[in-house]
């Protein structure tokens, strides 16, 4: 009898063991691998981009699974949803629009780029001079650029050292009206395009608008002596970004 009560006792031990170790909740999902690339419009590698699916981490759910793009713009995201909607790090260089995936394994994807930041967005800077002649309806040559300028996108924007406004202000101490346009009567807006290198140096000038008779080559001038730049940043790596200023000659009668 006893070794029947203690043969019942061991069976019963062992079954709670048993129900002790099985995890109280078994999670199954429904998940694939994508695997791809990450383009320009111009096919140029985006390197270092973050995107990541809408399925979160099992262990952390307030994140979500994701992956980074190496310097081939290849990236590997495991455990996606078969039906997802993929989203990119912000950036202020590409436009990083949602893409929605339907159970593709490989993907290759082009985000555009974002135009350049325009210092003088909200008023193109004004230099002025007396007139020497009559005024009459002007007419000028406006030359637009065909070649583009390399663009770039970044988490931070290029700065001038002491800021945007002491920038302009800069130039409106030290561009002078041509006496050969004030001599000819000329006058307009011009735009200037340059980008900022990643050592802070302003290169590959590019005239966007323009009236000629040395107004665009003294702007250039100016910003070229004017070369404190912070450079763009792009997932704390310094990068090239484009930037574009305006400056409107005007001819006064006084």
């Amino acid at each position: 009898m006893r070794l029947f009560l203690c043969a019942m006792m061991l069976l019963a031990s062992f079954k709670l063991l048993a129900q002790k170790s099985k995890p109280d909740t078994v999670i199954k999902r429904d998940t694939i691998n994508i695997r791809g690339y990450i383009y320009d419009r111009m096919g140029r590698p985006i390197k270092h981009i973050g995107l990541e699916s809408t399925n979160p981490w099992m262990e952390a759910p307030s994140w979500h699974v994701g992956a980074t793009t190496d310097s081939s713009g290849y990236f590997e995201l495991k455990g996606a949803k078969f039906n997802d909607t993929l989203t990119f790090e912000k950036s202020v260089l590409y436009n990083t629009v949602p893409v929605y995936n339907k159970g593709s394994r490989y993907m290759i994807i082009y985000l555009a780029s974002l135009p350049p930041i325009d210092i003088t967005d909200k008023k193109p800077i004004a230099v002025t001079a007396v007139r020497k002649h009559r005024k009459i309806t002007p007419s000028f040559d406006v030359i637009y650029s065909t070649a583009n300028i390399d663009k770039f996108s970044f988490q931070a924007p290029p700065k001038f050292e002491g800021g945007n406004e002491h920038f302009i202000e800069l130039i409106k101490q030290q561009l002078h009206y041509p006496q050969k346009a004030i001599d000819n009567n000329i006058e307009g807006l011009i735009t200037v395009g340059f980008q900022v290198e990643r050592d802070g140096f302003p290169v590959n000038f590019k005239i966007l608008k323009g009236i000629g008779y040395g107004c665009e080559e003294a702007l250039i001038n100016i910003i070229k002596s004017l070369s404190c730049w912070r450079p763009a940043i792009e997932n704390g790596r310094p990068v090239v970004a484009a930037q574009t200023v305006s400056v409107e000659f005007i001819l006064t009668d006084k």
